[in-house]
């Protein structure tokens, strides 16, 4: 499979489509695109699209963030932006914050906030999922419900809850 054709097509379902109807930015000053050294993690296989379109306004680098598959231990990279991207272009994560996929005890996807956004973004802080765009929710899910079919994929997300679980335990 083509993980760069598929998250290509995957990023389409996001470029008319925003958490709300308004600019969050000039909420928050766009704190989320600031260019400092937070970053997003690049979903398994993401790497592939940043080899192929090679953007100047991104850095990809290691994390200490890992995932058991099938026996092998497999690492999960972080971009960082430079302050300034190219919309199109941005990884999949920038796309659907400050939401994230998140697989509850009963192993199936739900959209959560986002517990690691409720520090830099309003709508993290104020907002219950059914305040956001329900169309972009929507395709949150649409997206993870496809990428989780794949059991790489899918062995990520497990430990990508477990991950979030220790943000929620100070944030929710």
């Amino acid at each position: 499979m083509n993980t760069a054709y598929v998250y290509l097509q995957l990023y389409r379902l996001f470029d008319d489509i925003t958490p709300v109807a308004a600019d969050c930015g000039m909420l928050c000053k766009k704190a989320c695109c600031k260019g400092d050294d937070s970053g997003m993690f690049l979903f398994p296989g993401e790497r592939e699209v940043f080899k192929l379109l090679d953007p100047d306004w991104i850095r990809i680098e290691k994390t200490d963030f890992n995932y058991t598959h099938d026996g092998k231990k497999y690492n999960v990279p972080i971009a960082f932006c430079s302050g300034h991207c190219d919309r199109y272009q941005r990884p999949l994560a920038c796309r659907i914050f400050p939401l994230t996929p998140y697989l509850n005890a009963d192993g199936k996807i739900e959209i959560i906030t986002d517990p690691r956004g409720k520090s830099i973004c309003p709508l993290a802080k104020a907002f219950l999922l059914e305040d956001f765009d329900a169309a972009f929710v929507k395709n949150i899910k649409r997206a993870f419900t496809l990428l989780a079919k794949n059991k790489q994929f899918y062995d990520f997300l497990k430990e990508y809850s477990s991950y979030l679980d220790e943000f929620r335990r100070f944030y929710d």
